[in-house]
């Protein structure tokens, strides 16, 4: 089909609105628990989980298995490069932070698949967790969104599609 509204939406219109409007306000109610600003990489990645879950709930990828195993694994591993970016990486500039980025990300990535708990978005956790300053209180937030974005899908799953 070239570019242009996909066809379900002329027969669902209302489910597409209902299910973006929840995912909207699901993410209202984290956001008013974090500093947008000084967590841009990790709210960014609670966006996308977002999108995910409300826009794809019957999927593979948006069950808690996925996106809470998948959220731990990127808060470990960031929380972990960030430590060696701290440590033995701390001379080494922009050059160093960029590096413990990708390894943040690669590492996160193939943990993920390894114990089958991918979710894309958590390696963008990984990857906040490395650029920008954090605290524990900011994990453990990070990880508290994803467990009630899981709780949000079960609750509301029986009244929503798979919209993709």
């Amino acid at each position: 089909m070239p570019f242009g509204f996909d066809i379900k939406v002329r027969k669902q219109l209302h489910r597409y609105v209902l299910q973006c409007a929840l995912a909207g306000g699901v993410a209202f109610v984290f956001l008013s628990f974090v500093d947008v600003i000084e967590h841009t990489g990790l709210v960014a990645a609670l966006g996308a989980t977002t999108f995910m879950t409300f826009t794809m709930p019957h999927r593979v990828s948006t069950r808690a298995r996925y996106v809470v195993g998948g959220y731990v694994v990127g808060a470990v591993v960031g929380v972990l490069c960030s430590f060696i970016l701290q440590g033995a990486m701390a001379g080494y500039g922009d050059t160093g932070l960029a590096a413990m980025g990708a390894v943040a990300v690669a590492v996160a990535g193939l943990l993920m698949v390894t114990t089958n708990t991918e979710h894309p978005p958590a390696a963008g956790v990984a990857l906040g967790l490395v650029l920008q300053p954090w605290t524990y209180p900011t994990v453990v937030f990070v990880l508290a969104a994803a467990v009630f974005l899981s709780i949000a899908k079960h609750v509301l799953k029986p009244v929503m599609i798979d919209l993709l």
